[in-house]
Order: C-alpha cells, then structure tokens, then sequence
C-alpha cells in the first residue's frame, strides 16, 4: 500500500465524524458539508480497490468492493 496523502486521509476521519451525528442532528447546511467533503474524496483520492467476501448467511457470502484509503465502496 502506498502512503495516503494527508489530506484524503484528514477529510476521510472529519467525514467520519461528521458522520456520527444522528441524522435528525443535521441541518441542511451541515448535510451540504457532508457532500462536499465526499465530492472532495470522489474527485482527489487515488483509490485503491480490495475486493473482499462478506458472509450474507452460513451458506451465501458476497463480494464487495472498497477503496482502501477512503472506504468508499464501489458496485
């Protein structure tokens, strides 16, 4: 793994954050924060996809994708 730039890294850990407040918490404007702060990720992290397996029950399991450095997770 290449070292994450301090900048995605500091967005993603404010983001997380911001996160953290209950949803009836967060105005309009906080919210637009939010998606800023997501556009800002979208736009400068030079992603780094895991494909990993997640078990749905005993006998399902499903594949996932996820940027390791933001977590943003991709279909």
């Amino acid at each position: 793994m290449s070292e994450l730039p301090i900048d995605i890294s500091v967005i993603v850990q404010a983001k997380g954050l911001l996160e953290s407040i209950p949803d009836d918490n967060q105005n309009e404007e906080y919210k637009h924060i939010i998606i800023k702060m997501n556009n800002y990720i979208t736009n400068n992290c030079s992603h780094h996809i895991i494909y990993d397996h997640i078990d749905i029950n005993p006998e399902c399991s499903k594949t996932i994708k996820y940027c390791e450095y933001c977590y943003t997770t991709f279909s």
